[in-house]
C-alpha cells in the first residue's frame, strides 16, 4: 500500500496482477486534478470526491457522483495561493468588481495582458499582477481607468511586445484615463533591429493621475515617452525609468512632451543609455515643447546627445543632470538647449565623458517668435579625464529678451556671445555676484 492514497503495489509473483493495478487506475481518475478552462467542465465526469480546476477564472469543483459543485478559487482570498498562480506563469486579473480572480495563461493567448485588461475594465477596475518572468504581447496595451500593471521588478516581470511597429502602453480615451498605476515590470521592444512605436504614449484625451514606479525599457527604437500634440497629460508622477538600448535617433528625443499644456508632471530618476544601432544617430534625451515637466536626476550614457531640448512655451525644472556618453555619432552643438520664452531652471550639469561644443546653449524660438528667456542656468564641472568642451559652457545665440532675464551661475567669461543682433543685456552672469568674503 502507498502511504497517502492506499493504492494496491503487487509483490512479484502475485497472481492476476493486473486486478489491482486496474483498481489503482481507476481511483487515480478520481484522485488526480482536472484542469481545464471553465467552458469545458462538463466534458468531464463529477467523480464522487473529483476535482476540477478552471484555469481561466481559477474556480475549483468537487464532484458529487453527478454534478460538479463549487468549492472555491484558486488564490480567492489567500495571497500565498495568487502567488503560486504567477509562480506557475499565470497573468492574474484582480476586478474590482468580481468576487474571485481570473487567470489568464499566455500559452493560450498572444495578448494576455490586453486580454486581463479588458477583464478589468468589464470589471470596474482594479489590478494586473505579471508573473516573474517575460510575457509577451503582440497588441499595444490600452489602461483603462482605476487600473494597475504591477510585478516582482522591473528585471523579474517583462513584458516583450513582439510585433515590429506598434507601440507598448497607450493613453487614448476621448474622456481620458486616470489614475492608471505602472510599477515593477520592463517593457521590451521589438528588439535592436526591428521598428517600434512609442514605448508609452499619451494620444487621446488627457490623462490624470497616472503614477509609474520602477519601469525598465529595452529595445525601442523610437521614442519611450510620447505625448502627442493637443494632449495634456497633468499630475503624473514617475519615480524611476531606466532606458537600455533604446534609439530615438530619428525622433525628438526618448521622451517628448509635443503639447502645450499639462501642468504638474513629475519624475524622480531617469537613468537613459541610448544605442544608435537603428537610426546612426544619436539620441536627443528629454525633448519638450509644453507642460509643465520638474525632473529630480538626468542621468545618461551611451548615444546620449543633446540632454534636454526646451522649445515653445514649457515650462521645466531639472535637478541635476549626469552627462557620461560613450561612443557618439558625432559631436552634440550643447548639451542643453533652451529656446524661447517657456522658464526653465537647470540645477547643476555634471560632465564625465564626450566631446560637446557647448554646456548650454540659449536659442531662438522660431515657431513663437520668441527669444530666449527666464532661464536659470547652474553651475557646471567637469569630473572626468575623457570630458571636454571644444567652445565654452554657454552659447548665447540669440539675444536674451530685455524685458525677462536669465541668469548663468558661474562667470562671464564662460558666455559666448555669437548672435549678430543689438545686444539687450538680458543675460546676466552671477559668477560676480555678492560681496567676496575671506
Amino acid at each position: 500500500m502507498t502511504e497517502n492514497h492506499d493504492y494496491d503495489t503487487p509483490q512479484e509473483g502475485t497472481l492476476d496482477w493486473h486486478v489491482p493495478l486496474n483498481e489503482n487506475f481507476e481511483r487515480i481518475d478520481t484522485d488526480v486534478e482536472v484542469r481545464d478552462v471553465q467552458a469545458n467542465r462538463d466534458d468531464y465526469t463529477p467523480k464522487q470526491g473529483a476535482k476540477f480546476l478552471a484555469t481561466d477564472t481559477g474556480r475549483v469543483y468537487l464532484g458529487d457522483g453527478t454534478d460538479w459543485n463549487e468549492l472555491g478559487a484558486f488564490g480567492s482570498a489567500v495571497d500565498s495561493s495568487i502567488t503560486e498562480a504567477l509562480i506557475s506563469g499565470f497573468v492574474v486579473a484582480l476586478a474590482s468588481n468580481a468576487s474571485t480572480p481570473q487567470f489568464v495563461d499566455p500559452d493560450d493567448t498572444s495578448t494576455p495582458v490586453g486580454d486581463a485588461m479588458e477583464i478589468l475594465g468589464n470589471g470596474g477596475g482594479g489590478e494586473i499582477r505579471l508573473p516573474p518572468n517575460p510575457v509577451s504581447e503582440s497588441e499595444t496595451i490600452y489602461p483603462y481607468p482605476d487600473t494597475a500593471i504591477t510585478g516582482f521588478g522591473p528585471t523579474v516581470s517583462e513584458i516583450s511586445i513582439t510585433e515590429p511597429g506598434i507601440g507598448g502602453i497607450r493613453f487614448e480615451s476621448s474622456s481620458g484615463v486616470s489614475r492608471v498605476k505602472l510599477d515593477g515590470f520592463g517593457l521590451n521592444g521589438p528588439g535592436l533591429n526591428s521598428e517600434s512605436g512609442a514605448a508609452i504614449r499619451h494620444s487621446g484625451g488627457d490623462t490624470q493621475d497616472l503614477y509609474v514606479g520602477r519601469m525598465v525599457f529595452w529595445g525601442w527604437n523610437n521614442a519611450v515617452y510620447r505625448v502627442d500634440e493637443g494632449v495634456g497629460p497633468f499630475q503624473c508622477r514617475h519615480d524611476l525609468l531606466t532606458i537600455y538600448e533604446c534609439d530615438a535617433g530619428n525622433e525628438d528625443g526618448l521622451f517628448e512632451f509635443n503639447s502645450w499644456y499639462g501642468p504638474a508632471n513629475w519624475f524622480g530618476t531617469i537613468a537613459a543609455y541610448p544605442t544608435s544601432q537603428f537610426s546612426g544617430s544619436n539620441s536627443t534625451v528629454f525633448f519638450t515643447r509644453g507642460g509643465t515637466q520638474t525632473v529630480d536626476y538626468l542621468t545618461m550614457g551611451g548615444t546620449s546627445g543633446t540632454a534636454i531640448h526646451q522649445t515653445w512655451d514649457a515650462q521645466v525644472r531639472f535637478g541635476n543632470v549626469h552627462w557620461e556618453p560613450i561612443g557618439l555619432e558625432s559631436t552634440p552643438q550643447r548639451v542643453v538647449l533652451l529656446e524661447g520664452h517657456g522658464p526653465a531652471e537647470i540645477g547643476s550639469v555634471k560632465h564625465v565623458t564626450g566631446v560637446a561644443e557647448y554646456v548650454y546653449e540659449l536659442a531662438y524660438d522660431s515657431y513663437n517668435a520668441n527669444a530666449p528667456a527666464r532661464k536659470w542656468l547652474g553651475p557646471y564641472y567637469e569630473r572626468g579625464a575623457e570630458a571636454d568642451i571644444s567652445e565654452n559652457v554657454v552659447n548665447l545665440s540669440s539675444a536674451n529678451d530685455s524685458g525677462m532675464q536669465s541668469f548663468y551661475l558661474g562667470d562671464p567669461d564662460d558666455v559666448t556671445v555669437s548672435h549678430s543682433e543689438a545686444d539687450t543685456g538680458g543675460l546676466r552672469a552671477l559668477g560676480t555676484a555678492g560681496t567676496p568674503m575671506g
